[in-house]
């Protein structure tokens, strides 16, 4: 990991303060030279968590005038989908030059691309926190499955309850891009029409879904997070000679191989076993997440996922959206003409 560019001090801000946003604020505590000079949320008792145990971090229920007011160099912006574009264009403006971003990073391809155009004008590195880029487990599995381990990729499965197509899907589309790196070229998607609330409050629309990817080398992707189901998490990711299976929360990881002798054996003899492979996963740790993405955001090296990688996982969603509107449409990615313009009340 790259370690912080050497300088006195780094004024970060955290604008939203929800269960996450309070991971945030622990995250940019932990980094050496970097101090939390202000915190935002529309809600009292939210920023009194934070300021009861650090009165000197400035509160402020209006994150414009948090902008106005401070001089910053790293804002977190953790809030709902519809306004991290408008929040993340100021920043970019006030003259902050590092911005981490939750995901979904917009909610329409266009406020991603304006977001991306605004940080690169500015000078802005710009993050998006699809939080697996900085597990390890995940790093070594993608090197992995680049070696061969399984093969040539085929399929990538995602089953998951409690809905939330994108707040929670959209993290594993993102991987599915990291791990396969490659991007998806078409999409058939149908929303859940059960109309069950969502838990952030009726103004977001994020039901859950089933979506079908295409991908340039091949590979399928099946996201299924419909609402009849309510079951726990599962990857299941199967190659040409072998298969992965992961469970995250559980951290049960399972890599199964043919054997290199056998590789080469005809499609049809698709009976012959596999062979686990060693492998140690670490447990996933939020926090540990976030502060090895705001390191690398405050280093000079590569970026692990940039604004054109949360544009591609906000462009994946919204053509489900779009088949399910038309009918179980295939819908061509990238998105071209007015279907830019499509805005998602994404949470």
């Amino acid at each position: 990991m790259n370690q912080a560019r050497a300088q006195s001090e780094i004024r970060a801000a955290v604008i939203g303060l929800g269960r996450h946003g309070l991971r945030h604020v622990q995250a940019v505590q932990q980094i050496e030279n970097v101090k939390l000079a202000a915190v935002c949320d529309a809600r009292a008792e939210a920023l009194a968590q934070v300021t009861k145990d650090h009165p000197e971090v400035k509160a402020y229920t209006d994150w414009r005038q948090l902008l106005e007011t401070e001089q910053l160099d790293l804002v977190s912006v953790v809030t709902n989908g519809p306004s991290h574009a408008p929040i993340t264009l100021a920043a970019a403006q006030s003259g902050a030059r590092y911005i981490l971003c939750e995901k979904p990073m917009a909610t329409s391809v266009s406020e991603a691309r304006a977001m991306i155009d605004a940080c690169n004008e500015a000078g802005v590195r710009l993050t998006i926190s699809h939080g697996r880029r900085w597990v390890s487990s995940y790093q070594e599995l993608r090197d992995l499955i680049a070696a061969g381990v399984i093969g040539k990729l085929a399929h990538f499965w995602f089953t998951c309850g409690g809905g939330l197509f994108a707040g929670n899907g959209g993290h594993i589309i993102d991987l599915a891009r990291m791990l396969s790196q490659s991007n998806a070229t078409a999409v058939v998607g149908k929303l859940d029409q059960s109309g069950a609330p969502n838990p952030r409050g009726k103004e977001f629309q994020d039901p859950g879904a089933v979506a079908l990817y295409w991908f340039e080398n091949g590979m399928r992707l099946v996201v299924d997070m419909y609402e009849d189901l309510n079951v726990p998490p599962r990857i299941e990711i199967v190659g040409s000679h072998g298969r992965i299976r992961i469970d995250d929360l559980s951290g049960q990881w399972e890599i199964l191989s043919r054997p290199e002798d056998e590789r080469a054996a005809a499609q049809s003899q698709y009976w012959l076993p596999l062979r686990p492979v060693p492998f140690e996963p670490v447990e996933l740790n939020m926090i540990d997440m976030l502060v090895d993405a705001l390191q690398e955001l405050l280093s000079d090296g590569k970026i692990s996922c940039t604004g054109e990688d949360g544009l591609a996982s906000v462009e994946m969603l919204i053509g489900a959206h779009i088949s399910s509107q038309r009918g179980g449409m295939l819908i061509q990615l990238p998105l071209t003409g007015a279907d830019q313009q499509v805005r998602i009340a994404f949470t």
